[in-house]
């Protein structure tokens, strides 16, 4: 036999001793020299030399997230851990072993560190469970990959809701063992999201790790940023709220005289506050931090209250007779909104025609009593230039208001955007 084909041969026996070599017999006998013959015992610290720290590596993996509860203060958030270490009596030859080069142990048959969520919300209890199992590499090398759901603290800021941005975070830290006895470290990857991740309310970005002495306790803190979607709220809330708004400043464009002008205002007011109860369970319920929104919304209400009050008023005024005399500063600002409407100025030419045009059905008493009502108003307005009446004084208060309360409206409707946005 050719010298080649022999070396050939005796790497195929190699081989399939490695490959095919791990019978039952072989893992009956390694669990029981690691366990039994070793006298392995788990409630000994893992390292020859007891001297020595524990190097205890984490990783998190997040999949999901149940949400956040802005009253509680609080995020459920569901993630696998993977958490390796070196447990210096477990080890073997492979070769000894049918060439296994690892096993799977249930986690309760050997030590693990006490792994604790730190600033956790429930009670404590052992990560994975007895189903689970750890893997055990022939070199020593223990990874436990336990799943978790984590209620944690997480301190929530609404004030730029729904344009809001939270950071929460994860803390573990070795309960029972000091930083001397178990060092917590970062893995490769000690934080990341799972490409599958979605939720209707959050998006997770920018996945953090640190590692801290906490009063001699080893903490690792895996951070993660949270970004609210806000198109559920400016549709249903902002826009909705903004539609209402503006109808309600429409009110100061109907005429004093239609009758309408009042209960078109209480309408919509009315509409302002049934609104309100049907969007209070999308406002987050919380006292620690108001948001631009809520102050917003509540403006909307007090410019709906105060709209309706002026209307009241201006409706009062319309009614008021020739008999009360108009102050001049208020005759100047009726001109002037004639000014700024294009509008010609009423000249008491138009009263004498009325007048005149009456004194057909007129006894000659009233006709003398007008003539001399006449003649003082058209003394007036030779001074004056202009008539104003009471009719003219609201139907400038109408005008004021219309463009003020406009203005308003839209300034605080980009102020609240534009500072919700800025977060």
């Amino acid at each position: 036999m050719k010298r080649s084909e022999i070396i050939l041969l005796w790497i195929l026996c190699v081989i399939t001793r490695f490959v095919a070599g791990q019978s039952g017999t072989d893992m009956k006998n390694l669990y029981t020299y690691l366990f039994t013959t070793l006298g392995y015992n788990k409630d000994i610290r893992p390292k020859q030399n007891q001297n020595e720290v524990i190097s205890v590596s984490v990783e998190l993996l997040l999949t999901g997230l149940h949400g956040l509860d802005e009253t509680k203060q609080q995020m459920t958030s569901v993630g696998v851990l993977t958490i390796k270490w070196r447990d210096d009596y477990l080890s073997w030859t492979p070769s000894s072993y049918g060439g296994a080069t690892y096993i799977d142990v249930p986690q309760g048959l050997v030590w693990k560190p006490d792994l604790q969520v730190q600033n956790g919300l429930t009670d404590f209890a052992e990560l994975g469970g007895s189903f689970m199992n750890l893997r055990v590499s022939n070199a020593g090398d223990v990874t436990w990959m336990p799943y978790k759901v984590f209620d944690t603290k997480c301190k929530i800021d609404t004030t730029f809701f729904p344009f809001d941005q939270q950071e929460c975070s994860i803390k573990l830290v070795a309960w029972n063992s000091d930083a001397s006895t178990v060092n917590i470290t970062k893995g490769t990857n000690a934080m990341q999201i799972d490409g599958d991740f979605s939720n209707g309310q959050w998006t997770m970005s920018s996945p953090t790790a640190d590692v801290i002495i906490d009063d001699n306790d080893s903490v690792i803190i895996l951070k993660v940023k949270l970004d609210r979607k806000p198109k559920i709220y400016v549709l249903n809330i902002i826009i909705p709220m903004l539609f209402l708004i503006i109808l309600d400043v429409f009110t100061f464009t109907l005429p004093n005289d239609s009758g309408e002008k009042m209960s078109y205002s209480v309408t919509v007011f009315l509409s302002i506050s049934i609104f309100m109860t049907i969007i209070a369970n999308l406002l987050p319920p919380t006292s620690h931090s108001t948001s631009y929104l809520e102050i917003y919304i509540l403006l909307d209400v007090a410019l709906g209250t105060l709209i309706l009050v002026i209307t009241a008023i201006s409706l009062r005024i319309h009614n008021w007779t020739k008999d009360r005399e108009i102050p001049s500063w208020v005759k100047m600002l009726t001109i002037l909104s004639w000014r700024l409407q294009c509008r010609p100025a009423i000249h008491s030419i138009d009263h004498d025609e009325n007048t005149v045009s009456q004194i057909d059905v007129t006894s000659y008493n009233e006709v003398e009593m007008n003539v001399k009502e006449e003649k003082d108003v058209k003394q007036h307005n030779e001074n004056s230039g202009e008539t104003v009446l009471w009719t003219d004084v609201t139907s400038a208060i109408d005008f004021y208001m219309f463009f003020l309360f406009l203005f308003i409206i839209l300034l605080s409707t980009a102020i609240c955007f534009g500072l919700s946005s800025s977060a």
